[in-house]
Formats: C-alpha cells, sequence, structure tokens
C-alpha cells in the first residue's frame, strides 16, 4: 500500500506531536507514525500493573545492556506525556544559547522565548498548588528552609486538577494537558493523521535524499512516500529508526547519548503523610548546580521498588508506607553512552555514570538527606542494594564508603537525550 504526504513524522510525543499540528496548521498533508497504541484516558486504572504493559516502552522494564540503569519512556500516541509527571522547566538559557552556538547549532533566544510562551499559555502551565500538593512535600520544604536552601513548588501543566497522585499511569480524568489530549486532536483538526501501532519503520533512501518511510500495520506494509521525514521517535527510538535505514550521520548516529539520572531516597516520620493523597512531584529545592533535588511520592509497587531493605525488614518498612517522604536525586551525565542495534534490529543502550557522575550523585543524596532530616523525618532510606538508613548527619560518609559503584544504587532515568 502506498500513500502520499507533504511530511511523515515519527513519534507523536512532546515533539512529534507539536511538530505535526505546526506543519498541518501550514496546510501540510502530515502523517504521524506511532509504535505505541491510542488509548482512551477514560479506560485507565489506578492499577500500576495495568498501566505499566499499556503505556511504557517494553513494560517500564527498559534498561542499559549492563541492566545497572533503568530508562523509563512512554510508548503510546502522546509517547511520555502520557505518563510523566506533567511538570514544566524552561531552560537557562543564559547558558544552553552560548553552549549550543559554540557547538555549531545557533537558537535565536527569541523565537524560543516566543515559543516557550505560546506552550505554557496552550498547556496551562501554572505553579503546582500547595493544596494539591501530597503532606510529603511539606517535610521536603520545611527542611530546606531550615537549612537556607531555596526551594519552591514547580511548575506544571495541569488544568483542574483533582490531585489524586496517578500522574504517571496516564491521567484518566484529562486534567494533565497531555499530547494525547491537547496538540494530536489539534493536529487532527487541521487535516494530520495519526497511525498508532506502527511496526519496523523505516525511512527509504534515495543516495542521500529521503523519499519516504516503509512501516508494518496490522500486518499489512505501508509506504509512505513524503519529501519531508521528521524523527521525532525519543533519544533512543530515533536513533534505532536512523541506523535502521542506514542513516548514520558519518558514524555519529547513536552516540553521545547522556541521560538525567538518579536515585530516589524514602523519609520515614512519625506522624502520617499519605503521601499517596496528592500530586507526586512537586517542589525542587536549589541547593547546587550540579545536580537537581526533586520531591515525589509513588503508588506502593513502584514505590516499594525504591525502597532500601531486604526481606523482612523491607516488609515492615512497607507497613509505614503512610508515614513515608520521598524525594529524587539526579545529576547528567557525561555523553559517553550509545545506542546500537543487535541482529534483530533492536536497540541496545549502553551507558555508565563516570567517577565524577556517582561523586556528583553522592553529595545530592547527602544534601537531600540532610533536608529530610532538618525537616522532621527520623530516618532516610537510600535505594542502594546495600541496606542503608541514616538517622543523624553524622553517619553521611558511609555513603562515601558503600556507594562506589553505579550497581551501589537503583538508578533510573525518564530522561534521555542526545544520540542524534
Amino acid at each position: 500500500m502506498e500513500t502520499h504526504y507533504d511530511a511523515v513524522v515519527i513519534g507523536s510525543g512532546a515533539a512529534g506531536s507539536v511538530m505535526a499540528y505546526r506543519l498541518a496548521s501550514q496546510g501540510m498533508k502530515v502523517l504521524v507514525v506511532e509504535r505505541g497504541a491510542r488509548q482512551d484516558p477514560t479506560t485507565f486504572e489506578h492499577n500500576e500493573l495495568a498501566m505499566f504493559p499499556r503505556l511504557y516502552k517494553q513494560g517500564g522494564l527498559q534498561t542499559t545492556t549492563d541492566h545497572d540503569i533503568s530508562i523509563i519512556q512512554g510508548q503510546a500516541v502522546g509517547g511520555s506525556t502520557v505518563i510523566n509527571n506533567a511538570i514544566w522547566l524552561r531552560a537557562d538559557l543564559d547558558r544552553l544559547l552560548p553552549a549550543g552556538a559554540q557547538a555549531g547549532a545557533p537558537i535565536p533566544r527569541d523565537a524560543l522565548e516566543l515559543a516557550y510562551t505560546e506552550l505554557e499559555r496552550a498547556l496551562h502551565v501554572s505553579p503546582v498548588s500547595p493544596q494539591l500538593a501530597n503532606k510529603g512535600t511539606d517535610v521536603f520544604l520545611r527542611g530546606a528552609a531550615a537549612l537556607g536552601i531555596r526551594a519552591g513548588y514547580l511548575n506544571n501543566n495541569r488544568r483542574e486538577c483533582l490531585g489524586c497522585g496517578w500522574c504517571n499511569y496516564g491521567c484518566r480524568y484529562n486534567r494533565k494537558t497531555s499530547m494525547l489530549v491537547t496538540f494530536i486532536p489539534w493536529a487532527e483538526a487541521r487535516g494530520a493523521t495519526i497511525l498508532d501501532n506502527c511496526e519496523d519503520a523505516r525511512i527509504i533512501m534515495k543516495g542521500n535524499t529521503a523519499s519516504g518511510v516503509r512501516f508494518r500495520r496490522a500486518g499489512q506494509e505501508i509506504f509512505a512516500r513524503a519529501e519531508r521525514i521528521v524523527v521525532c521517535a525519543g533519544a533512543i527510538g530515533s536513533s534505532q529508526v536512523l541506523l535502521q535505514s542506514g542513516v548514520t550521520n558519518q558514524g555519529r548516529v547513536g552516540k553521545g547519548l547522556h541521560v538525567l539520572g538518579g536515585v530516589i531516597l524514602t523519609a520515614e516520620t512519625d506522624e502520617i503523610q499519605d503521601g499517596f493523597d496528592g500530586i507526586g512531584l512537586t517542589a525542587v529545592a536549589h541547593a547546587s548546580d550540579e545536580f537537581v533535588i526533586e520531591s515525589y511520592f509513588s503508588p506502593p509497587v513502584v514505590f516499594s521498588l525504591a525502597l532500601g531493605g531486604w526481606f523482612l525488614e523491607h516488609f515492615r518498612s512497607m507497613q509505614r508506607y503512610r508515614h513515608f517522604a520521598q524525594a529524587g536525586v539526579m545529576c547528567g551525565t557525561q555523553p559517553t553512552g550509545s545506542v546500537t542495534l543487535d541482529r534483530h534490529g533492536r536497540a541496545q543502550i549502553k551507558l555508565s555514570f563516570s567517577e565524577q557522575d556517582l561523586d556528583r550523585l553522592r553529595r545530592g543524596m547527602q544534601s537531600l538527606t540532610r533536608i529530610f532530616l532538618a525537616g522532621g523525618a527520623k530516618r532516610v532510606i537510600p535505594a542502594a542494594f546495600r541496606p542503608l538508613e541514616f538517622s543523624r548527619e553524622e553517619d553521611l560518609g558511609l555513603l562515601d564508603r558503600y556507594i562506589r559503584r553505579q550497581d551501589d544504587l537503583l538508578i533510573g532515568s525518564a530522561h534521555p537525550q542526545g544520540g542524534n
């Protein structure tokens, strides 16, 4: 089967959906090709085990080849915006733009700031409401204030949020302004076609020129002819599509992968927090330019995975679920990772935290532990392989002693970057 379009966009997440909308608004005939399924938000369940296979890439089990780092991405129409925490951040343009210009990728500041403003208006961006934030946020902010660390609520793209706390499993109430309920239907209203469940998408080349995209859907092979191909399948998926298509950019495709990744710390308090009741990711503490600290809370299954300890100790801690607050420490890794293909065409992700990355992560964990203890926590438990907990600041040197390699921690990332 062959069809013709002015443009084919591969991927329907934050980039692909906006691209489709903008191109369709200019009168182009646009096709969006998406690997994941199109979901009806009203069928989303408050059930982690039911939603992981529906909305997450590899059911939430995507890891680096050594399995040391989990890389969490969405796989659905709307991409990771369907399962993210609806947090909105503007880049620090004073740092970003000079670095981009030096690398040969200059970006006009005025145009970028205008784009931010337009998107913020379209997605109803505003600060997280303190009334809807989970109660553990108070422990986090109280501790930061006691230490003189600047902290506050993050901006988010929600509209009339109910505070159910299930953002990472799709918003069944359509209060999170994900691409699934904003730019995807807006693009369709302007004539764009969105195809889900598309497998093995490949760009067809004639010499150095792309002529279209070939993919399979419902057992049928489809060739979409187009003069413009836009690859928006994420840092890992885009590399996979390009490599499968024989597009290597002189060997650079798949190189330079890096992540913003880190570890969760769990703090126990005497008072009941009921952290599940309210928005999970709510606030940020500006303790250092070397790492990011954000408050967080998750439903029981994911919470249990990030809770340190083993067997009976872990079981007893889980019985205190209502008394916990959580937060994460993240740092940006060096751009030394790669995406390659195995003999079946599957993406292989190689990435490691360098000694410098781990050192920054340890310092961030120490800062976060101090914040929680100053906020009234009686113990802080990092997501570490070795059972560790801290009830006083004097013991924080143990992190330097016992966290020596990346597999000493349960490290995850929802922010893969680069590679293309």
